[in-house]
């Protein structure tokens, strides 16, 4: 855990959309981040995208996932932006992996409508939260 002081005060918006069993501790999720690892779940991106290995989604390495910026280029062409995202602005596993599994301060907010546009989910508590303007959030 911790941070590397490139994450430091930088902010986003998630949506949960699982309960993640295989992750520990008390407010502990996972970002779903295309090339970070499949886990203990692997059947889904074969699934969705035909024409690719199990270890292409991740660099054969199901917990932790590629662990340099061109194992991105594994991934189907429209996963890729996301992976790259994961080494230029989380600063994965940069200055001795300090941003693997950082500690976040986090609160609850409305889901905003760019997230439930593309998980087809709401919440049914949802208006019960704040909303918040993504706009504002990117640092």
């Amino acid at each position: 855990g911790g941070a590397d002081p490139s994450v430091v005060g930088k902010r986003m918006v998630v949506q949960v959309t699982n309960i993640g069993y295989d992750v520990s501790g008390d407010h502990s999720f996972d970002i779903m981040i295309p090339g970070a690892g499949q886990g203990a779940f692997s059947s889904g991106c074969t699934a969705q995208f035909g024409g690719f290995s199990v270890g292409d989604f991740d660099c054969d390495n199901r917990y932790g996932g590629c662990s340099q910026k061109s194992g991105c280029e594994r991934l189907p062409l429209e996963l890729q932006d996301a992976c790259y995202w994961r080494f230029n602005w989380y600063g994965w596993m940069q200055n001795e992996g300090k941003s693997n599994n950082p500690f976040v301060d986090f609160r609850r907010v409305r889901c905003p409508q760019q997230l439930t546009d593309i998980s087809g989910s709401v919440p049914d508590d949802d208006e019960e939260f704040p909303a918040v303007d993504g706009a504002d959030l990117l640092v």
